[in-house]
């Protein structure tokens, strides 16, 4: 047993120094299980019961990812932070209410319990601190291939999806999140492009994404995408008749091509999804008094934020201990009282619920001094422009997507990724 032991830390520190030279072999494993978790398992990672406790891989590289960030922040504490590493104390401030919120939640509702609500936002504790510790220039790059690449495998997957008739609100082939993964490998190809670093083979697939993402019917994430190509119609002016352009010929053409594989049943079901939302829009309680899915959603917040989980001056501070569930009692399309259980579909709701107005308000306020410093370091740092204005898009999409969704550990790497450009701008604008 010793000689395993002792053969085992002498593999350990050599797989560490490996990792700290090449953080992708960090990364790539992440994207791919995100990838993967489109073939099976409704999207989730498959779980294991390990002595009573519900296991999965992202639960491993989640402490590895946390322990390798460790010297870069124990560094900054102690020789003190400056004015450049608000975002860095915002990202640790977030981090500990929750952290704070688990400890008593193990206490009061138990391990699983409290593990299985706090895992989400631990996945992206863990990642978004890593991310953000990295020397980004060195990274970036070749992530952005790796995204890419997953994009496309998640358009084959959705493409033989439609091709067996999920056309459907009801059978769409991916879920929101990995449709929104789409979208912003298409956000991403377009600052490639403009660094004319795509390649030209790319450009017929890239273009190819944005009718992907109309065809596979999550209107969020067509509300996410309209907000999101707007911005980088203002941001990227030199650009922006050719986007229009190659936006109009990607549509024509790819829908022209869905039209004669798939039929008028693909044409019928896209309808159905616009007159649903459209209706929504004017009409958001609904015309026969049943309500919309952004009606239903509206009745769980305001159950949620007037129930028993906010009626503290505690709870409303930093929030209630994770394991407390989100039970609210919401009123059915025949007026019967309904009790549901799921997560609220809105991040900034939960994490209020979770985190409280401090909670909250270190979020919001991380995202908002993120966004407004990579704008204005983009006007004063020509080298990291493009990069600093892709981020801020990204960022942009992200704020948008949390009010009907939560996040996940692919958004937590966009996340550290800005937070590690506007640091690395900084740096290189204070050196030169």
């Amino acid at each position: 047993m010793c000689i395993l032991l002792g053969l085992g830390m002498l593999l350990i520190i050599p797989a560490i120094r490996l990792l700290e030279s090449r953080p992708l072999l960090s990364l790539c494993p992440l994207v791919l299980i995100f990838v993967a978790t489109s073939f099976y398992n409704n999207g989730q990672p498959i779980s294991y019961d390990w002595g009573g406790i519900n296991i999965n891989i992202i639960d491993l590289i989640g402490p590895l990812l946390l322990c390798l960030s460790f010297p870069f922040f124990f560094a900054r504490l102690r020789d003190g932070c400056g004015r450049h590493d608000v975002l860095l104390l915002l990202l640790l401030l977030w981090s500990g209410i929750l952290g704070l919120n688990y400890i008593l939640g193990l206490r009061a509702f138990g391990l699983q319990a409290a593990t299985n609500e706090f895992r989400g936002y631990f996945y992206i504790i863990c990642i978004a601190l890593y991310v953000a510790s990295l020397d980004i220039e060195r990274v970036w790059m070749k992530l952005e291939k790796l995204v890419l690449f997953a994009a496309f495998c998640l358009s084959i997957v959705a493409i033989f999806g439609l091709w067996e008739g999920g056309f459907s609100r009801e059978n769409r082939p991916i879920g929101s999140s990995l449709a929104l993964l789409i979208l912003q490998a298409l956000l991403i190809a377009i600052f490639m492009h403009q660094r004319e670093q795509l390649r030209l083979w790319l450009i017929p697939l890239v273009v190819a994404l944005l009718p992907l993402v109309i065809v596979l019917q999550h209107r969020s994430v067509w509300i996410v995408a309209i907000i999101a190509l707007a911005l980088v119609l203002w941001l990227l002016p030199s650009l922006r008749t050719a986007l229009i352009q190659w936006g109009v010929i990607g549509t024509v053409v790819c829908g022209g091509l869905c039209a004669l594989v798939f039929g008028a049943t693909l044409l019928e079901s896209l309808a159905d999804s616009y007159n649903d939302a459209a209706s929504s829009a004017l009409n958001p309680s609904g015309a026969d008094g049943s309500g919309t899915t952004f009606s239903w959603r509206v009745q769980g917040w305001t159950t949620l934020l007037t129930g028993e989980q906010m009626d503290s001056a505690r709870e409303r501070l930093i929030g209630n201990p994770f394991g407390t569930g989100y039970d609210r009692i919401m009123l059915t399309s025949d007026g019967m009282k309904q009790v549901r259980s799921e997560s609220p579909h809105n991040f900034y709701v939960q994490t209020l619920l979770r985190g409280g107005a401090l909670g909250l308000l270190a979020f919001v306020g991380l995202h908002g001094l993120l966004l407004r410093g990579l704008l204005q370091r983009a006007k004063r740092d020509a080298a990291a422009r493009p990069f600093l204005l892709c981020m801020a898009v990204l960022v942009a999409s992200q704020l948008v997507y949390y009010m009907v969704y939560g996040s996940d550990y692919i958004q937590a790497i966009f996340l550290g990724s800005a937070i590690g450009w506007l640091r690395h701008s900084k740096t290189g604008h204070a050196n030169r």
